[in-house]
């Protein structure tokens, strides 16, 4: 290993460190808190966002082995709380707010993601809901994925992920059924697959800005083809276009680590993976640099936007629980890829969706060097995204996801 890479994984090293400190620091009686500064009282149902990122963080950091048993089963119960009586989650008193997304987005998001940490917890806890198990049926499933829209490929991804999320879990528990509709929905993805783009969306020609709602669309569609170990198709497409994205900067939390998952899933398909890997290594020292005193991130690409989400809202720019995570998962996976280390020393999620990661990797190419990125290297491709705005497109979209 060479000095820089040492030197950068004793830096990923410290950060988890730091950001495993700030999970715990966000630990009050009921709960977690979802950013630093969460105000309690005035958005009591961010409880359960700031509980499941700091459960499913605190794992990734230490593969849970910072929770004793009774912290477990508080945890547990902290998540529960919030469960309906179909199996499904979704906050306490957030259906007396309104909100900019549907039911349907933010029970399938909630349930997820909750179903996520509570497995994480205890891996023989019963996640089955009888408003998720009408999907088990192909009839069902079809006419659902009839009503998808590939106009919003970003928003798509994330409702799609969350079914592909809970029929791999009824697999993994023998259920015949689930297995046959996750190859419905893959294959219901090969015949929508844009190759201009490489996800799943309806755009004939794809601007800068589309390209990214696409791409950011597709890395939680692809947890479907890394589950069945199947091809992602158009490889080569998508590591081609993730260049300009990773050497913007940090990104946001959500952007960020989509963008360093596919840039690793595709690495060995890229016709320059030289180049690929500089921006990775790029994306890295950015993200390293931006994490607070705290140990914590900010949600935003930006220093001044603060945190928002259904049912919350932050006064002012704050750590945020899924931020952390998101952000420590994309330095993990850079980790483990670019600088040798072991995937086992990492707790990734284990249930399909951010975070998620299957137990092979791939291989990083034969003669890619790991050093410092220069400016020269990358000048090119700053000078490409600097005359579109690209931020801009950026803070309009991904304030839109939890």
């Amino acid at each position: 290993m060479s000095t820089y890479a040492a030197e950068l994984a004793h830096r990923i090293e410290q950060a988890r460190s730091q950001a495993s400190q700030f999970f715990d620091s966000l630990r009050i009686p009921t709960g977690y808190k979802y950013t630093s500064t969460h105000q309690i009282e005035s958005f009591p149902a961010a409880i359960l966002y700031g509980t499941w990122a700091a459960v499913l963080g605190a794992s990734l950091a230490s593969n849970c082995r910072g929770f004793s048993s009774d912290d477990k089963l508080w945890a547990l119960e902290v998540l529960t709380k919030h469960r309906r009586p179909d199996g499904v989650f979704r906050p306490c008193g957030l259906d007396r707010i309104a909100t900019s997304k549907s039911v349907e987005y933010l029970v399938l998001h909630c349930t997820n993601y909750a179903s996520g940490a509570a497995l994480e917890i205890d891996p023989n806890w019963d996640f089955r809901t009888t408003y998720l198990d009408r999907f088990l049926d192909p009839d069902t499933l079809a006419q659902w994925l009839d009503g998808r829209s590939l106009a919003r490929p970003w928003e798509e991804g994330n409702n799609i992920v969350n079914i592909a999320s809970y029929l791999a879990l009824c697999d993994k528990r023998g259920i015949s059924l689930a297995k046959e509709r996750l190859y419905q929905l893959l294959e219901w993805h090969y015949l929508w697959q844009n190759p201009k783009t490489g996800g799943f969306d309806a755009f004939s020609s794809p601007s800068f800005g589309q390209r990214l709602q696409s791409l950011a669309g597709a890395v939680h569609n692809f947890h479907l083809h890394l589950y069945l170990r199947e091809p992602l198709r158009c490889e080569e497409v998508i590591a081609s276009n993730l260049p300009p994205y990773l050497v913007m900067g940090r990104l946001t939390a959500c952007l960020s680590i989509d963008f360093v998952e596919l840039a690793l899933r595709t690495l060995p398909f890229s016709p320059d993976p030289q180049l690929l890997v500089d921006v990775l290594l790029f994306h890295a020292e950015a993200l390293l640099k931006s994490q607070r005193s705290d140990g914590g991130w900010l949600e935003a690409e930006n220093d001044s936007t603060p945190t928002s989400a259904a049912g919350f809202s932050d006064k002012v720019p704050a750590s945020c629980s899924y931020a952390t995570w998101f952000r420590l998962a994309a330095l993990g996976m850079i980790a483990v890829v670019l600088l040798k280390d072991s995937p086992e020393r990492w707790g990734f999620r284990k249930s399909l969706g951010m975070g998620y990661a299957p137990d092979y990797w791939p291989s990083l190419p034969s003669g890619v060097e790991i050093s410092p990125p220069t400016w020269k290297a990358l000048a090119h491709l700053r000078a490409r995204v600097l005359p579109q705005q690209a931020k801009s497109i950026m803070i309009r979209f991904a304030g839109k996801f939890i």
